[in-house]
């Protein structure tokens, strides 16, 4: 009988002393990281001092009479500095890449919405375009719908960005007709500076501010396509009445406002493109979130998420890779080129 239990014992305890060596080893890895990206000094003494913090520790733990001390020491360099990241504050003051040189802001008149800066770039390459801002007005009633979009940007399927897309129809009164549909974008993304580049481990530090891009999609759809050859999109329509969609884009445009009035860090696991779209989207959902569920936390999986969910597609009507493959839009973006009736391109709509 006592066998068993010594077993149980040793079999616990080896779990344990494996799980203090994980979060010693990420804690390790993520205060490194830290002192690497801690844009307060300069990059040679960031380098230096990181290189100097990895040495310290591989030295404390290969001498026997400070080993039984390494939890504390690790745990109290993580602690340390990460409250010096803490002085890192968020600005919207820094030398912004072109295309992210303007935040939007939403005004509200009533029913009338205005969105200032609103982003039309018009691209030659991907790298070469013109950036075009203007004010863009117009009746809440007037928005019908949604479609969640999801980007795939890397080998890695979890890897994604994922963004929204809105139509307004608007009618002539007078004649009693309904106008051509207008359809826009709003992406939760990275205010990159001029010499960054987007990187899913400079995420997880206090290194880019979190912005929401408003703009034409072709635009924000166009350049994610057309320019990018190797980028797969995915379009799918939101099961949500015209209620439901008004509440939830007077939900984002009060989120934008907050963004321009007091800027944030984006993080890659807390503060990014999705779990910000699932603050919003939740709404629509009679179910509570789990914001631990391995698809919101890797936006690649979230399509699927939204599915179960009955946010996207329906159930009974076949599969979710039936689904996924009818939603697919970069391949006929290519096609069609950046044209005047893009949007109507990519939801197979004819021009009137």
């Amino acid at each position: 009988m006592k066998r068993p239990k010594r077993r149980m014992r040793k079999l616990a305890k080896a779990i344990f002393t494996s799980l203090i060596w994980l979060l010693a080893a990420l804690a390790f890895l993520w205060t490194a990281g830290a002192i690497f990206h801690f844009d307060l000094f300069p990059h040679w003494l960031a380098v230096t001092l990181c290189i100097a913090y990895m040495v310290a520790i591989s030295s404390m733990l290969m001498r026997r009479r400070i080993r039984p001390h390494w939890p504390v020491v690790i745990f109290g360099s993580l602690t340390s500095v990460f409250l010096l990241t803490l002085i890192q504050q968020p600005t919207h003051w820094r030398d912004w890449a072109l295309e992210q040189e303007r935040l939007a802001k939403i005004e509200f008149d009533g029913e009338t919405m205005l969105i200032r800066n609103f982003r039309h770039a018009e691209y030659r390459s991907e790298t070469d375009f013109d950036v075009h801002y203007k004010d863009v007005e117009f009746k809440l009633k007037d928005l019908k719908r949604v479609w969640f979009i999801v980007q795939y940007f890397s080998a890695s399927e979890g890897l994604a960005h994922a963004f929204l897309s809105f139509e307004i129809q608007e009618s002539d009164e007078i004649l009693g007709v309904d106008l051509a549909p207008k359809f826009f974008s709003v992406s939760v993304e990275i205010r990159r500076e001029s010499e960054e580049f987007y990187s899913p481990i400079t995420g997880l530090y206090r290194e880019y501010e979190l912005n929401y891009v408003i703009g034409d999609e072709r635009d924000l759809i166009g350049v994610r396509t057309v320019m990018r050859k190797d980028d797969r999109l995915h379009m799918y329509p939101v099961n949500a009445n015209e209620a439901q969609v008004q509440m939830l884009f007077r939900d984002i445009a009060k989120r934008v406002n907050e963004i321009d009035s007091n800027p944030e860090f984006y993080h890659t696991f807390m503060n990014n493109c999705l779990n910000n779209l699932v603050g919003h989207t939740s709404k629509l959902t009679v179910e509570p979130i789990n914001w631990l569920d391995s698809r919101i936390v890797m936006p690649g999986y979230s399509d699927r998420y939204a599915w179960e969910k009955g946010i996207i597609g329906d159930r009974t009507a076949g599969s979710f890779s039936r689904l996924k493959a009818d939603c697919r839009i970069d391949q006929k973006a290519r096609e069609s080129g950046i044209s005047d009736d893009f949007s109507l391109v990519l939801r197979d709509r004819k021009k009137e």
